[in-house]
């Protein structure tokens, strides 16, 4: 089987013939190791996108100040029918830090919904197909997250603090901005579904002690399902990206239509196991980061965490396992290691 093929047969419960091996395309170290990498069997992951938005009658305005720490604070300025809306970004290497949301105070609303308003999509599906084939059989791409609008409300645009403000004081103007958010969701969703994309990530980095149950099943839930039903009528897998501490949210997440979950990070790093995840979430797959922190303590530390992963993961259908967020050094002493790790003790059905 091609690395690919054994990508995909994690979703669809067909035991390959070794577990998949896969790192993010923004994870590889470079180099020579790059290509040690795909000598062993890894299947490169390409962060990409299938469409393309475009904010229409908005006019932005950037203002990019060098700080000390050579890091850029960059000030954002949008015009919109409705009137300014101002954020603040800290631009880190490989990531964007908001340090001022654009949401202020209740006289935003209606500019935040002239600015949703503005937004157009048009499909980009040859970008995609370019990425996808991009390592041949060693490599698929990956669409845009589509987060559900409550979570999207909270994380782009109002930040935490504002949200639970708002929640208590002015929750009906907070929930129509959700439905307003709904209709953008609802087209990033059927360019999804019309695309060539074998898998897409509808949800993700949900924190149960910030949304709580009741929210999570009165206004995500429903959008999970949703997309659910949407994705799968045309045989497109639908998961969650869910790197986090998820032993409160498994349960939840166990009621889903959702077909995996990506970036699962088992202890030390977080708090449920493999085993404890393979029992709640029967019949989804793990796309498994192995756990970051693991990296500081060396190569026989590694090898003994992948032949306990792999022993929790038993008989290793619907299992892959790689690198998916930052690792110590970017992993330059200790990448290879771990798949070559994984490749040793990977053979499937898993008899350690």
């Amino acid at each position: 089987m091609t690395a690919k093929e054994r990508f995909l047969a994690a979703f669809s419960g067909v035991m390959p013939d070794q577990i998949p091996m896969t790192i993010w395309n923004n994870k590889l170290p470079g180099g020579d190791l790059n290509d040690q990498l795909l000598s062993l069997g890894v299947c490169v992951i390409n962060k990409s996108t299938v469409w393309q938005r475009t904010l229409d009658g908005v006019e932005i305005e950037f203002n990019d100040k060098k700080l000390e720490d050579g890091t850029t604070s960059r000030n954002i300025k949008y015009i919109t029918p409705a009137g300014k809306l101002t954020a603040t970004e800290r631009l880190l290497p490989n990531t964007v830090w908001i340090e001022k949301y654009l949401f202020s105070g209740p006289d935003d609303y209606e500019k935040l919904e002239a600015l949703i308003s503005c937004r157009n999509y048009a499909p980009d599906y040859e970008h995609f197909q370019t990425d996808d084939a991009a390592l041949g059989s060693q490599s698929i791409a990956r669409p845009t997250t589509i987060h559900s609008p409550m979570h999207e409300l909270i994380y782009e645009f109002m930040g935490i603090e504002n949200f639970s403000f708002e929640w208590a004081e002015n929750k009906h103007l907070l929930l129509h901005l959700c439905e307003v958010l709904k209709e953008d969701w609802r087209k990033r969703l059927a360019l999804t579904t019309e695309s060539p994309a074998k898998y897409a990530i509808i949800e993700g980095n949900t924190q149960l002690q910030v949304i709580g149950e009741e929210r999570f099943q009165k206004y995500y839930f429903p959008n999970i399902e949703e997309a659910c039903e949407t994705l799968h009528a045309k045989g497109i897998y639908a998961g969650a990206h869910l790197d986090g501490d998820n032993k409160k949210l498994a349960p939840l997440i166990a009621k889903t239509s959702l077909d995996f979950i990506e970036s699962f990070t088992p202890p030390p790093d977080c708090d449920l196991s493999v085993a404890d995840a393979r029992q709640i979430w029967k019949g989804k797959s793990l796309l498994i980061h192995f756990p970051s922190s693991v990296h500081l303590f060396g190569v026989d530390a590694i090898e003994s965490h992948v032949k306990e992963i792999l022993k929790q993961a038993t008989p290793g259908d619907r299992i892959a396992i790689g690198t998916s967020e930052d690792l110590p050094n970017r992993g330059l002493d200790t990448m290879e290691h771990l798949y070559r790790s994984i490749k040793k003790y990977g053979k499937l059905p898993i008899e350690l």
